[in-house]
């Protein structure tokens, strides 16, 4: 692996489509979050939710799943700028503590950048490993993480105490 000017090349023009195609998103995301809030639209899914029979725990718990799904296929930034600005007033509605519901965001968003067929993580490790290092071995290495990683999030859910002892011990 040497960095000719050829190479240069193609790195940079991949990086650059890779942007370009980044920005097209967050910027189509934005255009959601604005007709989202000027429509009201998050309003109206908070009350079509809440008049469903569906208890707040697999309310959160069909959130979570929908972020897992999304980072199969999109980037984190622009699935936290579709998804915020619908998933924020449900949450607040629900009585759940926004930044309880932040971290265990973050964390189903930072287990989705290792699950495939989107997965960065796998793609960096992969430039990292020897070249003899299959895609297959290095799915089959993240995994152990993968399920822990998901052992926490259910942890958090359950005793939510735990996310919240920080952000207490600052606000006294």
């Amino acid at each position: 692996r040497k960095l000719s000017w050829e190479n240069f090349v193609v790195s940079t023009t991949q990086t650059l489509r890779f942007t370009v195609m980044t920005l097209f998103i967050i910027c189509g995301s934005i255009t959601f979050s604005q007709i989202l809030a000027f429509s009201e639209a998050t309003t109206g899914l908070t009350s079509l939710v809440v008049v469903s029979d569906m208890r707040p725990l697999a309310i959160l718990i069909g959130m979570l799943l929908i972020l897992m799904f999304l980072g199969c296929f999109m980037d984190q930034v622009s699935m936290m700028m579709i998804t915020i600005p619908i998933f924020m007033p449900l949450v607040e509605h629900l009585g759940f503590n926004v930044i309880w519901f932040g971290v265990l965001m973050l964390l189903v968003l930072e287990i989705s950048l290792a699950t495939p067929p989107f997965g960065l993580l796998l793609f960096v490790v992969k430039g990292a490993a020897p070249d003899n290092t299959t895609m297959q071995e290095i799915i089959f290495s993240v995994l152990p993480f993968i399920l822990l990683a998901m052992l926490l999030v259910a942890l958090l859910i359950v005793v939510p105490e735990i996310t919240l002892i920080l952000p207490d011990l600052i606000s006294r």
